[in-house]
């Protein structure tokens, strides 16, 4: 016991001159601020270098360093201010995975990196309570050193054994629980993420929120469950560092910075960027070079009104089954360092927004969901279609707005959503049909469909050259194991990592020029009352999103028209696709967002005049036949299509069968 005794008054003497010499700045601007101020944070590596000794002892023994610190800064005070002051340590050398958070640490000064899954309510716990004699009124103080309350065990004045805690005169201090859950990046797959509870005391409480990347330094305890009778661990924590772990906090070496501008100098670039992305799939140019471009992204601009424009390019592809959709979407998640993949049927509204959670004291709480993970990376959805349409409308404001809004349980919040979506979904009956809208095929509501910057329709035709070919490269990788890739994965992870930080492109007026007349022209185009709206503010944004990316793939400063170019060729790709109306031969936008086109609209119209027209002459009860006849001699309009123009009638509530084979409008 004297060792230690010996070996703390050591540790103040130590901290006395470690404080008075390399931090004495600090600390008295701290005692001067104090108690708006109740910490001074000392970094790890300069206590290391003043003395390693000290430095180890932190490491094994936290709880007793950390007093002398605190009992050294009162030493020190000259002000006399008698504060309290806490010694917070960051940069610490001993950071340990999660996972590998074992016994052997229990006791020890440890950082931990993690994600926020939830914050507690922030709760008072007792640290000195003040105790009343029933019988003789004289005061007692007892500290406490747990959620128990301990009494005095007798009276020193009366013996007696009845106390009464008075409350107001008892200290308190404020205390919030945590959990924190390992980093999605260090996850290799099926495995799932551990979680810690990490106690948070005075100052720290509330300075985190559920989606945080953050690194804490603190000691590793154990608690005993009362019901269970088992050990828990938890960190009490010291410190709090926040952590944007993004593309951009990738380590980039100057070897790796000179490859990269190295690549970028090359003029073939681009084309080894897409030939390098998902090269496990063969084909298919026009998907891996809108994928290629939603890795690098666009610029996010915050406007002076304080409203934020996203930067991020949402991509939807929609194809047939077998062509590698969902391979395309694991490539994205394992590429960009914050990657979630989560599949339609595997995922609640909850487990992509934010779950209330009740804690173990019966307060709620929130635990942030897939989106709210994944902020400021990539979330790859895969079956989008086959999600229930109530989880389905928890991803509309994180699409466009990138945020996430909560109120539930009592809690109103709003937790950021910055990421890029690349979602797959298949055809309704299996393969894709040509000639029906998108809306009709896929499962999926029109304010979901107008957010995602490119949609892509993949179909799977035979074609002997490219069926060659394909099956060439799938033999081989199944015999070689081997996939032929330009840039190596980790450059090029590197590359957009440096591009994403590194690079904020702004248009030019070539540029600006080429994206205006496109907008302009294609708008032009329908300025007579027959012709649909072709596109709207809204593809003119993506274009600009489309034009920055593309700038970035070459490390550029500034968005070329030859950029802006590329952005055209690739938005027509998928309207072409998408949005061509047969009937019309042309584009129209709500074929695209999966609204009735024009032409649809315009013969719906059409035909209820008719119903209208002809309902005096049949008593209110017009024959399907007659209409059907009238629809094919003036409009020339087949009778399969009168009849889903019915059906789609019937289903809006607009027409209605009285009897079998009429027709009354409501």
């Amino acid at each position: 016991m004297d060792t230690i005794t010996e070996k703390s008054k050591t540790s103040v003497a130590k901290f006395e001159e470690f404080f008075s010499t390399k931090y004495k700045d600090i600390v008295f601007e701290a005692l001067e601020k104090y108690p708006d101020e109740r910490s001074v944070v000392v970094d790890y590596l300069q206590l290391e270098m003043f003395d390693p000794d000290l430095a180890d002892l932190l490491i094994e023994k936290p709880e007793e360093v950390i007093k002398a610190a605190q009992k050294a800064i009162k030493n020190i005070d000259t002000t006399r201010k008698n504060a309290d002051l806490h010694v917070r340590f960051e940069n610490l050398t001993n950071n340990i995975p999660l996972r590998e958070l074992r016994s052997k640490y229990i006791g020890k000064f440890i950082a931990v990196d993690g994600i926020v899954r939830k914050a507690n309510e922030i709760r008072p716990r007792i640290v000195n309570a003040m105790f009343e004699c029933r019988s003789c009124m004289r005061l007692h103080e007892v500290p406490q050193k747990s959620n128990l309350i301990s009494e005095p065990a007798l009276c020193n004045d009366c013996g007696g054994r009845s106390f009464r805690l008075l409350q107001e005169e008892s200290e308190f201090l404020d205390t919030q629980t945590t959990k924190l859950q390992e980093p999605l990046e260090n996850l290799s797959g099926g495995e799932q993420p551990r979680q810690i509870n990490v106690v948070l005391e005075d100052d720290l409480v509330d300075s985190i929120t559920p989606g945080d990347i953050i690194r804490i330094t603190g000691t590793l305890k154990t608690v005993r469950d009362e019901k269970t009778k088992l050990f828990k661990n938890y960190v009490y924590c010291n410190y709090i560092e926040a952590l944007e772990q993004e593309f951009e906090e990738l380590q980039i070496s100057e070897e790796d910075e000179a490859k990269i501008k190295e690549l970028a100098a090359d003029p073939n670039v681009y084309n080894k960027i897409i030939n390098s992305t998902a090269p496990s799939i063969q084909g298919y140019r026009e998907v891996k070079e809108a994928i290629a471009i939603q890795l690098f992204g666009g610029s996010a601009k915050e406007l002076e009104d304080k409203t934020r424009i996203r930067g991020d390019i949402h991509i939807l592809i929609v194809g047939d089954p077998g062509i590698g959709k969902s391979q395309m979407l694991k490539y994205v998640s394992k590429l960009a360092p914050r990657g979630i993949y989560t599949s339609g049927k595997g995922t609640s509204g909850v487990g992509l927004t934010a779950a209330a959670v009740k804690d173990d004291l019966g307060g709620w709480s929130l635990e942030a969901g897939a989106l709210v993970l994944a902020d400021r990376g990539n979330v790859c959805v895969d079956e989008l279609d086959k999600m229930r349409s109530e989880d389905r409308s928890a991803i509309h404001e994180a699409l466009e707005q990138q945020t996430i809004s909560i109120a539930k349980a009592g809690i109103m919040a709003t937790l950021n959503s910055r990421c890029a979506m690349l979602a797959a979904a298949n055809p309704k009956f299996g393969r894709f049909d040509r000639y029906k809208s998108i809306a009709e095929q896929i499962n999926l509501p029109s304010p979901i469909l107008s957010r995602f910057d490119l949609i892509f329709v993949v179909e799977d035709k035979p074609d002997a050259e490219r069926d060659r070919k394909l099956a060439g490269h799938i033999l081989n990788i199944h015999k070689t194991s081997e996939i032929p890739f330009e840039i190596d994965p980790e450059l090029l992870r590197k590359y957009i990592a440096y591009a994403r930080k590194q690079v904020h492109p702004e248009l030019t007026e070539g540029a600006i020029e080429v994206l205006q007349e496109f907008y302009v022209g294609m708008r032009g185009s329908a300025e007579d009352d027959d012709s649909p709206v072709p596109i709207t503010a809204r593809q003119l944004e993506a274009l600009v999103r489309l034009s920055e990316a593309n700038c970035k793939i070459r490390l550029g400063t500034e968005v070329t028209a030859e950029d802006a170019k590329r952005a055209v060729k690739l938005q027509q790709e998928c309207l072409k696709q998408v949005g061509l109306d047969p009937e019309t031969g042309k584009v129209d936008i709500d074929k695209v967002e999966g609204r009735t086109p024009k032409s649809e609209r315009d013969k719906a119209r059409v035909l209820m005049d008719i119903i209208k027209e002809l309902s005096d002459e049949y008593g209110g009860r017009v024959p399907i036949s007659i209409v059907t006849d009238e629809m094919s001699d003036r409009y020339k309009v087949s009778e399969e299509k009168v009849e889903q123009i019915i059906t789609k009638l019937k289903q809006q509530g607009l027409v209605f069968e009285p009897t079998t084979g009429y027709l009354k409008t409501v």
